[in-house]
């Protein structure tokens, strides 16, 4: 089976047949290959043409550092095991980045009540001024789906915290359309996500690839194990609290 590429003539544009002495049957001798047809629907793109970057925005929170800063409007899932200070790294940093955009962070809550989610805040010296609470429980006391809760969040809000993946989504499946409907809105958002047993994300695998990036929180470090603007894994050592 021959290996060579398809060619034709490049005047009369006749296919070069296998056995030929160079010449074309209109008389020329140059030859170039034919072109792929691509199927109806797909789109192919040159890699050449100049794309926006991906530039992060670096913010003194301890989840920023670890991440090599944030690209704002891009998605980060943020796991660990109970205790680990998950919710309070990312309440550090949704402050920040509403208090740098001069916009509002919307706080999706389904596990503390508003006092709880308030003391998260001053345990790193930051301010929730800038922060509204979405509440799991209505008015008349009936919980709320997080399609009903995401519809509260105006879409110029400045940053999105969903506490947590699994509480607001309990089934596989909700969690991805959750993930996948996050994907599509401006607002940078993090989202937190339970451990399993093994000491991994909880729920299908899939989660961790409907992100832009990933960081495990542990007691004693932050270790990001993707991220689509900065080298890694990386790990940086948390500060012994005092």
């Amino acid at each position: 089976m021959s290996h060579n590429p398809p060619l034709r003539c490049a005047v009369c544009l006749r296919r070069r047949p296998l056995l030929c002495g160079g010449y074309c049957e209109c008389g020329a001798t140059v030859w170039e290959l034919i072109p792929h047809e691509v199927p109806p629907g797909i789109v192919v793109e040159s890699l050449e043409e100049r794309s926006t970057p991906l530039r992060p925005t670096h913010f003194p929170a301890l989840l920023s550092r670890a991440l090599g800063g944030v690209v704002l409007g891009l998605k980060v899932l943020v796991g660990g095991v109970p205790g680990a200070g998950k919710s309070t790294l990312c309440a550090e940093l949704a402050a920040q980045i509403a208090a740098k955009l001069d916009g509002l962070g919307y706080w999706l809550d389904a596990e503390q009540n508003r006092n709880l989610v308030q003391e998260l805040f001053p345990r790193t010296g930051s301010s929730s001024r800038h922060i509204r609470l979405v509440s799991r429980r209505s008015g008349s006391g009936s919980k709320v789906g997080w399609r009903d809760a995401l519809q509260a969040v105006p879409p110029d809000a400045a940053v999105i915290v969903v506490d947590s993946l699994q509480r607001w989504a309990r089934s596989y499946v909700e969690q991805t359309t959750l993930l996948e409907t996050v994907a599509t809105m401006r607002p940078t958002v993090l989202v937190v996500s339970h451990f399993n047993k093994a000491g991994q994300f909880a729920g299908p695998m899939g989660n961790e690839y409907d992100v832009d990036a990933t960081a495990i929180v542990r007691p004693k470090n932050i270790e990001v194990t993707k991220c689509r603007w900065s080298l890694c894994p990386r790990t940086i050592e948390r500060p012994m609290a005092s």
